[in-house]
């Protein structure tokens, strides 16, 4: 467990090096500024949601078969808050708080055990109960022409669908499908959304889902097009509730 934690850690100080950079204090006027930070904010979030995500299904794949449980189901209802608020971290203050210049924070409140309602969901291809065609086991990623997913628990209301995926090539649009509690979801992958090759992932969002109640062990299917000639990689189905819209400059 200490490994994993140790591992959270570093992508998420790495996360902003790799290309986010503080803004500079604009002299003014305050709607400039915060046009700034919501641009900031979105860019921190494009860099750090695929880090946490993968975080979180390696969190669930050892939970599986944990003798600690309790101590993983606390991190992954962490990541979880952390991802549903957007991904984003005040780094500066974490690292006085470490330095010892300033108070921790107040640790988050533990999750509510066996029956907590996720503000989000990670399905990975290793985690679906089937995928057409067969990736090798435990793969992290998969080639996708269709795929089907057991959801334990699902709360009722709002969600955003996203698709963690790769594409390097496309001839012609490809559709994603979506299928949950009889409603369908579908959306056009077309060239200007291809990635720079084979290893580089994006996430698109793919539309919503709206339920009026709460559902247990109910199936999502996922479709990309023809499945004996599948172009997208998988790396994961993000379910997450809607973020907030940005405030008005």
């Amino acid at each position: 467990m200490r490994r994993v934690l140790m591992l959270a850690l570093f992508l998420i100080m790495l996360a902003p090096s790799a290309g986010a950079q503080q803004p500079a204090a604009p002299a003014a006027p305050a709607t400039r500024l915060q046009q700034m930070e919501s641009i900031y904010q979105k860019e921190l979030s494009a860099r750090h949601i695929p880090l946490l995500g993968k975080y979180l299904i390696e969190l669930q794949r050892q939970a599986a078969g944990a003798t600690n449980k309790p101590a993983y189901d606390a991190e992954i209802g962490r990541i979880q808050q952390i991802i549903s608020a957007g991904g984003v971290l005040d780094l500066i203050a974490m690292q006085k708080a470490q330095s010892g210049t300033m108070p921790m924070p107040s640790a988050m409140p533990p999750p509510v055990p066996a029956e907590r309602k996720e503000a989000l969901i990670a399905l990975a291809p290793a985690l679906a109960q089937s995928v057409s065609p067969t990736p090798p086991p435990d793969a992290p990623t998969a080639l996708i022409g269709e795929a089907e997913w057991r959801i334990e628990l699902i709360a009722a209301g709002s969600y955003d669908i996203l698709l963690h995926y790769a594409c390097p090539e496309l001839n012609q649009p490809v559709k994603i499908r979506v299928e949950f509690n009889g409603q369908i979801i579908e959306k056009d992958l077309d060239a200007d959304r291809t990635t720079k090759n084979a290893e580089t992932f994006r996430i698109m969002r793919l539309g919503s889902l709206v339920l009026t109640g709460d559902h247990r062990g109910e199936t999502l299917h996922l479709s990309a097009g023809d499945k004996t000639s599948p172009k997208v990689t998988l790396k994961s189905l993000l379910i997450t509730r809607p973020r907030a819209p940005a405030p008005n400059p």
